[in-house]
């Protein structure tokens, strides 16, 4: 019993440290409609989202470990994140969440931490080694790449490229000009609804070595198609539209629908 008390008197001694071990992040900036935001942190998760108002504004929680916030830069440019020591020792979380402009430019950039943008109408540029990318919004462009994590992209886009590993890439709504590649991870592209003048995707190049590409859905009039398969044979195929329009001088050359998967496999 005397043993049991000890343990239980240890650990509420202990309660208040673990309370004050991780750091809050509660800040805002003015920030012009159509300004930039760069985000930096190495671990945890970053969520961005899209806002009418004309302020930057970062909430969030750094565990023990996890570095130090900062953020630097004026009305035009704002750069925020989170700094780790050259010899720490040990890292831990940062979980932030950054409300910015719609139609702002964002440049993400983190060593392991997913990546979560919705709402935003700009320009994004989002690069993880280790973690993943969500995106769900109308952008006008972006780019989104990581090593491992798996990506998905939905709503509608006016350009958009999306670069893996081994991560697989799931591609889901409208897009003016949509490609995306991976060395061993899967495709997958559904093509619906509009965006920017057009429906489905009116132009889509799509690259894998090894793993499967499968597009359905909408083609958009006179657009054109790429599914390819490399890496001199291997395992995995591409997979042709269910649904396929095309206009005048659209044809099949070479810059058209391509076929990659093996012969004797059409769908």
């Amino acid at each position: 019993m005397m043993k049991t008390r000890t343990w239980l008197a240890f650990a509420l001694a202990l309660l208040p440290r673990q309370a004050t071990s991780q750091a809050r992040v509660d800040e805002r900036w003015p920030l012009d409609p159509g300004g930039s935001v760069r985000i930096v942190s190495p671990f945890g998760r970053i969520r961005v989202l899209g806002w009418d108002a004309d302020t930057v504004a970062v909430s969030g929680r750094l565990d023990a470990g996890a570095g130090r916030f900062y953020a630097t830069g004026g009305a035009g440019a704002r750069k925020v994140g989170v700094d780790i020591a050259a010899d720490a020792r040990s890292t831990g979380r940062a979980e932030l969440e950054v409300r910015v402009p719609r139609r702002a430019t964002v440049w993400v950039r983190s060593a392991a931490a997913d990546i979560d943008v919705v709402g935003m109408d700009g320009t994004l540029d989002l690069s993880t080694v280790g973690g993943a990318v969500h995106v769900v919004g109308t952008p006008q462009d972006v780019t989104a790449e990581t090593m491992d994590g798996r990506v998905e992209i939905a709503g509608g886009t006016g350009r958009a490229r999306v670069k893996t590993v081994s991560g697989n890439i799931l591609l889901r709504g409208a897009s003016a000009d949509l490609g995306a590649s991976t060395l061993s991870g899967t495709i997958v592209v559904r093509a619906a609804g509009w965006q920017r003048g057009g429906t489905g995707v009116q132009r889509g190049k799509f690259e894998s070595v090894t793993g499967d590409i499968s597009f359905d859905g909408e083609l958009g009039r006179g657009g054109g198609l790429e599914l390819e398969r490399g890496g001199g044979g291997g395992g995995g195929r591409a997979r042709e539209p269910k649904r396929e329009h095309r206009g005048a001088g659209a044809g099949t050359n070479d810059r058209g629908l391509r076929r990659g998967h093996d012969p004797g496999h059409d769908h």
